[in-house]
C-alpha cells in the first residue's frame, strides 16, 4: 500500500481562515440588512411595541423590566467583573485550581464600557433624534407626561458635536441605543470567554433592547445598530485582551 501525499497543516489553516472570512462577510451583510429592514419598519414597530405612557410607570416597576433594563448599564458589568476578580484572587492564593486570566476579567467590564462609549459617539456623529418627544398634556384636569411621535428627524451629520452654536449637545439623540450596545457587548464577551453562557445572555441582551422599544425611547433601527455596535466592541476587546494573563 502506498501512502498518499502529506497534506500540510498550512492548507487547513488557510481553509479555516477563508471559511471565517466568508462567515464574517455573511454576518456583515445580515447586520446591514437588519438595520435597513428595521429602518423601513420603524414607524410600525414603534407603535407595535410602545406601552401606553399612562401605564408605563406601573410597567417600569416590574422586576423583569428592571432586570432587563439594568443589563444595559455599565455598572452592572463592573460588579460582575469585580466578582470575577475576587474569584481569581481567591484561586491564586488558595491554590485551588487555575485562576481566570486577568484579560478575561478586564474584558467583562471593558467591552460593555467600550460599546456604550462608541454608541454615544455615534449618536453625536449620526445626529438622529429619538422617535418621540415628551410633552405635557392635560387629562381630566391633571397634567401628565405623554409621548408625541415625530418620526425620523435628522439634525445632520456631526450635529451632536456642533449644532446651532452649541458644542456636544446630544439631547434627545437616539441612534444607536447605548443600552442595547452595552448589554449585547457584555453578553457576547461572556459567551466568548465562558462558552455556553450565550444561550442565556444573548436573549437577555435582546430583552434589554425591547425594553427601550416598550418605553418609546428608541426606534427598532436604533436598537438594531446598538446591538451590532456592542457585538463589534466585544469581539475587538476580547481579542485585544486575550493574551493578558
Amino acid at each position: 500500500m502506498t501512502r498518499g501525499p502529506t497534506i500540510k497543516h498550512d492548507y487547513f489553516f488557510a481553509t479555516q481562515r477563508r471559511e471565517r472570512g466568508r462567515r464574517r462577510i455573511v454576518l456583515a451583510i445580515l447586520a446591514v440588512a437588519a438595520v435597513i429592514i428595521c429602518n423601513v419598519a420603524d414607524r410600525a414597530l414603534f407603535h407595535f411595541f410602545l406601552v401606553d405612557p399612562a401605564r408605563m410607570g406601573e410597567f417600569e416597576s416590574k422586576a423583569y423590566y428592571q432586570i432587563l433594563r439594568q443589563t444595559g448599564d455599565v455598572r452592572t458589568w463592573l460588579i460582575v467583573a469585580l466578582a470575577l476578580a475576587a474569584h481569581t484572587i481567591y484561586r491564586q492564593f488558595s491554590g485551588n485550581g487555575r485562576a481566570i486570566r486577568a484579560g478575561s476579567v478586564i474584558a467583562v467590564f471593558a467591552a460593555p464600557a467600550a460599546g456604550g462609549i462608541l454608541a454615544e459617539l455615534l449618536k453625536l456623529i449620526l445626529g438622529r433624534e429619538r422617535p418621540a418627544e415628551e410633552v405635557m398634556v392635560e387629562v381630566a384636569g391633571q397634567v401628565e407626561k405623554s409621548l408625541e411621535y415625530q418620526g425620523h428627524v435628522w439634525r445632520g451629520l456631526f450635529a451632536g458635536i456642533y449644532h446651532d452654536g452649541q458644542w456636544f449637545n446630544g439631547h434627545n439623540l437616539g441612534l444607536p441605543s447605548s443600552h442595547a450596545a452595552v448589554s449585547m457587548a457584555a453578553a457576547v464577551t461572556l459567551s466568548r470567554l465562558f462558552p455556553g453562557t450565550g444561550v442565556i445572555l444573548i436573549p437577555v441582551a435582546i430583552g434589554c433592547s425591547i425594553t427601550r422599544l416598550w418605553a418609546g425611547r428608541h426606534f427598532a433601527s436604533d436598537v438594531a445598530l446598538g446591538m451590532i455596535v456592542g457585538w463589534l466592541a466585544a469581539v475587538l476587546v476580547t481579542r485585544l485582551l486575550r493574551r493578558v494573563r
